[in-house]
């Protein structure tokens, strides 16, 4: 259960903007070796673990938003993009957006929400958040709203992100690697996180799995899934976190 306690509201206000995309489908499945990102800001080191993270805050904020109407031959897909950035000096931990629809004459329609996982200090979060409902065409405002947990968990100690490598296909980015544990313990409970980046190191979107009961000095081998819907194809780059929660 989520300790309301300990979430931070974030808040964007609607406003008016409707763009027309282009569809676009994915190439052929490449590979993308890594996992290993270390920006100007030193968020990330090679073992999976995050630097920088001694006791400070994440600051999680909505800086811009538009709606966006994408009209296709057999669908109309809308929805709202945001830039989300985390301002502070530690990781984030959960974080959700949701936009709340009106038609012209400003009725309440609907409600959709997306989640990230976690944002690392000093990155941005291209968040869209869709449409799912039937009356697409009515749609002509949104607010918009958020909220995000403060980090909770750490790197287990002797656990080490010793691969990782990101293929990237049509309808999914899949990251696998595997994770050694050095210790002479065996380790409860250990989470992955993939984050997916574009090519200018922006967070696409992200997912995770997990593993129980890692005996001492065993390799566990892991596979993590992404659909970005429309954005697969710009998937570029990936980071893998390990925490204990």
């Amino acid at each position: 259960m989520t300790d309301l306690t300990r979430r931070k509201a974030i808040i964007g206000v609607g406003g008016l903007t409707t763009v027309a995309l282009a569809g676009c489908t994915g190439d052929e499945p490449q590979d993308v070796e890594g996992g290993t990102r270390d920006d100007e800001n030193g968020n990330a080191s090679a073992n999976g673990d995050t630097e920088g993270d001694n006791g400070g805050e994440a600051a999680v904020e909505i800086v811009d938003h538009e709606l966006v109407v994408d009209e296709g031959e057999f669908s109309t897909d809308v929805y709202v993009e945001a830039t989300v950035e985390n301002t502070g000096d530690a990781l984030s931990g959960n974080i959700e957006i949701q936009s709340d629809w009106y038609d012209s004459d400003g009725n309440y329609l609907d409600n959709d929400t997306q989640y990230l996982i976690t944002l690392p200090a000093g990155e941005t979060w291209e968040a869209r958040v869709y449409y799912l409902g039937s009356s697409a065409e009515s749609i002509e405002d949104y607010e918009l709203e958020g909220e995000f947990n403060e980090r909770d968990g750490s790197k287990p100690d002797g656990i080490e992100l010793a691969s990782s490598e990101m293929e990237v296909g049509e309808d999914e980015a899949v990251v696998r690697g595997e994770v050694d544990s050095t210790t002479d313990e065996d380790v409860d409970y250990v989470a992955a996180t993939a984050t997916v980046y574009d090519e200018n190191g922006v967070v696409l979107g992200d997912n995770w799995t997990n593993v129980t009961d890692l005996r001492a000095g065993e390799t566990w081998s892991f596979e993590i899934s992404w659909r970005g819907r429309d954005r697969t194809d710009r998937a570029a780059d990936h980071e893998v976190t390990l925490t204990d929660n």
